[in-house]
């Protein structure tokens, strides 16, 4: 199974002819991640997690080409004329087969960033694919629910602080951690996240695995 990161939280998984794309947004191109893709998942509706315009562009150019999304992700992309037939709405609980994928829908609510700020639907993504499996959080540090081999991180945002991502990460004791959900960062931050993420007697004993956009890691 190969994971492409292509920026901030959009990652693509490629495995024996099954490709996901998850959390194309508006931070990142999207259409690398795009390009040939079986089925997208949409974690939430907020635009760096969600690039409408892209993503209604490839269902129109790609016949075969699903979508799973809340169910403001969906209304956002019938209201720019993507085809609805082709938009499912994912609810916390759901277990589904996409190709060889198993995809397993949880989650509920977009972490908080202020009393003041409503908080909107927000689901995560488990996935199993070639014998391995990828965890995607959306915006909340919601635990996977069981075992997983490459926890995929949030590790900026104004509704989390880094202690966080240490907590969620310590607690998922998964053996990768990839993280995601980085624009706001500058090379500067980054690093202070990788010495602190990547150290092993801070936040346990996995492979941290920071990676540019492009670049993939092979299981």
């Amino acid at each position: 199974m190969r994971l492409t990161f292509h920026g901030h939280a959009c990652v693509r998984l490629d495995h024996n002819g099954t490709s996901l794309a998850i959390d194309p947004g508006t931070f990142a191109p999207a259409a690398p991640a795009l390009d040939s893709v079986g089925a997208v998942l949409v974690t939430h509706d907020h635009p760096d997690h969600l690039d409408v315009a892209a993503l209604t562009a490839a269902l129109h150019a790609d016949e075969e080409l699903e979508v799973l999304a809340t169910p403001a992700g969906v209304d956002a992309l019938i209201a720019s004329g993507a085809p609805a037939p082709r938009l499912h709405r994912a609810s916390p609980g759901q277990v589904l087969r996409i190709g060889e994928a198993r995809v397993m829908v949880g989650g509920g609510q977009h972490a908080a960033i202020h009393s003041r700020v409503p908080r909107i639907v927000n689901v995560t993504y488990r996935i199993e694919l070639g014998g391995r499996t990828v965890y995607h959080p959306g915006d909340s540090f919601d635990q996977p629910g069981g075992p997983v081999d490459v926890l995929l991180t949030p590790v900026a945002g104004p509704w989390m602080k880094l202690g966080e991502a240490i907590d969620y990460t310590l607690a998922a004791g998964a053996p990768y951690v990839v993280p995601v959900h980085d624009a706001l960062l500058s090379d500067v931050g980054r690093a202070v996240v990788e010495r602190q993420l990547g150290n092993k007697a801070v936040a346990g004993d996995h492979a941290y695995a920071p990676l540019a956009p492009g670049e993939s890691l092979t299981l």
